[in-house]
């Protein structure tokens, strides 16, 4: 499976893009993950800009009440890849797109329902994938 995240921020700060790496390393075994920082207004011009594909999924993360449990992340991820996507994007910090345009449908996830920075959301989001990995494969959390 290929993870990009994209920030909507101009850099990430120090300590975020620190533990982004580290997590990117502890990931490496299951995935491959990067991520992007592409500050915008508009994700709708962000999405019509992909080269479309029947195997990519754009997933848009925002607050809200309604959060997955780990465990309830890594079987929605399970099938993710059962049905045939090999690719996932991520978009944190964007805006919602206008549902009246031509866009493409982005499903909306929920890490937390606290309202945190976009670059911990994105260490937030890796370490969640993670978790996720670990429980998919039985193997424990902590070292």
């Amino acid at each position: 499976m290929n993870y990009s995240i994209y920030l909507n921020i101009k850099k990430l700060n120090p300590n975020d893009a620190a533990a982004m790496k580290e997590y990117q390393k502890r990931l490496s075994a299951y995935c491959k993950i990067e991520h992007f920082c592409k500050p915008a207004d508009d994700l709708s011009a962000l999405l019509s800009a992909q080269k479309d594909s029947t195997h990519r999924i754009n997933i848009l993360i925002q607050p809200g009440k309604k959060t997955f449990s780990s465990e309830e992340l890594a079987v929605h991820i399970n099938e993710i890849g059962i049905h045939g996507i090999s690719t996932v994007c991520f978009w944190i910090g964007y805006p919602l797109p206008d549902n009246s345009s031509d866009t493409i449908y982005v499903p909306i996830l929920s890490l937390s329902s606290m309202d945190i920075s976009t670059g911990l959301t994105g260490v937030v989001l890796q370490e969640q994938l993670y978790r996720s990995y670990r429980i998919l494969n039985h193997q424990p959390y902590h070292k």
